[in-house]
């Protein structure tokens, strides 16, 4: 008989010299030091990778007979109970995309007759202080003399080649030393699969070019970045994930120097040549995102932190005339004499929009139906950051909420 299974959310440790901001430490060595004190941020596409990883863990147990098929059945059901929200709007390619990872593992665990570790914490603390990780798949072939991790992205945003990765040689490093002891690991290899790209990328090099790698530049690195010393070295890459993006002065610094040096080179400040547009076009995609990055942390200080940034105030924005929540649009439009072809928008069954219904009614028979029925409301506008100029009136945030709960005087 199966035993039970449990089922839980595991949210997983990050060291702070962590392979998956290798990238970043090692190039900009103090941002180490500076993320630690800065708060993480969550995101949806972040949660949709822990289900994808979930679900592809509990799967691959079960082909490699770490389970029984009981234990399987029971566990996928207890983990789409769990992931329902983050699993709610995946299609079928979504579900594939899982498997064809799953599928990968499986076929180069055949094709190195390896055994396979899933959910591998690997350790490369000996050239990073306090650094180790945790490889997705993590492979060793004692006929081969061949260690490879597999590192599953599901992202669909932003591809991740496998050539050089330097989180991926991280877990490959650690899984060198953690099975070091097995028998003579001749050579190291690592793939990144990001199914929902259709992209899988492999890389290798023998193991003692990954040891004179870990010696020569993570090691002398990770000492700077520990002790959090260094210099500051933005780049497009290793800034696209750090914390300290939007307030790093090194950033904004190399940004305004750009400019600077590209705006000011032509005699004629009247108009840009075309060697000028050449020179600025592959910095615009950095300056937008720190400029983006900057304008969101402003505006998370105000609204959640209530700082002050003089010459700025937070102010609601623009919101849409929407349905009262609650309320069931079509019977009260019925008992209030509108017909059925004037509620609903063909060919599909559905409610028409607020302003749908306004323009399929006239504007003062809809006034007058919305007076009486109660059924139109506007939600309060998404908060924004705006300079002193602006016309509208500052925020109450201690109003609204008093509001909200009825406690306005």
């Amino acid at each position: 008989m199966a035993g039970k299974v449990e089922v839980e959310i595991v949210t997983r440790s990050h060291a702070i010299l962590s392979a998956s901001s290798a990238e970043r430490w090692i190039t900009c060595t103090p941002s180490a030091r500076i993320e630690e004190s800065l708060p993480d941020r969550g995101s949806a596409f972040a949660s949709d990778g822990t289900a994808a990883h979930a679900f592809a863990e509990l799967r691959l147990r079960y082909l490699l007979k770490q389970i029984t098929r009981a234990e399987y059945l029971a566990g996928y059901a207890a983990t789409k109970v769990l992931y329902a929200e983050q699993t709610a709007e995946w299609m079928h390619a979504d579900w594939d995309a899982v498997t064809s990872y799953v599928d990968y593992v499986m076929a180069e665990a055949a094709r190195l007759d390896a055994r396979v570790i899933i959910e591998a914490r690997v350790d490369y603390s000996k050239y990073a202080e306090g650094g180790f990780g945790t490889s997705d798949a993590l492979l060793w072939s004692p006929s081969t003399g061949i260690v490879k991790s597999i590192d599953l992205k599901f992202g669909k945003g932003v591809p991740v080649y496998a050539e050089g990765n330097v989180q991926a040689k991280l877990y490959a490093l650690g899984g060198l030393l953690k099975l070091g002891d097995k028998a003579k690991v001749l050579s190291v290899e690592w793939a990144i699969v990001q199914p929902r790209l259709g992209y899988v990328g492999e890389d290798s090099m023998s193991a003692k070019d990954l040891i004179e790698w870990a010696e020569t530049v993570v090691a002398p690195a990770a000492k700077l970045a520990w002790e959090g010393k260094g210099k500051l070295v933005p780049t497009a890459k290793g800034c696209r994930f750090c914390k300290a993006a939007a307030t790093c002065r090194a950033r904004a610094a190399e940004n305004v120097l750009i400019a600077r040096r590209d705006f000011m080179s032509n005699p004629d400040p009247r108009v840009m040549e075309m060697d000028e547009v050449a020179r600025i076009l592959p910095d615009l995609d950095s300056w937008m995102a720190w400029a983006t990055a900057l304008k969101t942390h402003a505006l998370e200080q105000v609204r959640d932190h209530d700082a002050t940034i003089p010459g700025y105030k937070l102010v609601r924005g623009r919101a849409n005339r929407a349905w009262s929540p609650g309320m069931d649009v079509p019977t009260v439009l019925k008992a209030a004499g509108v017909s059925e072809t004037d509620i609903y928008v063909s060919p599909e069954p559905s409610v028409r929009s607020v302003a749908q219904l306004e323009k399929q009614l006239g504007k003062k028979p809809f006034a007058e139906l919305s007076a009486t029925t109660k059924l139109v409301h506007i939600p309060l506008g998404t908060p924004a950051l705006v300079p002193d100029s602006d016309p509208r009136e500052s925020m109450d945030k201690v109003g609204e909420a008093a509001k909200a709960f009825g406690l306005e005087k």
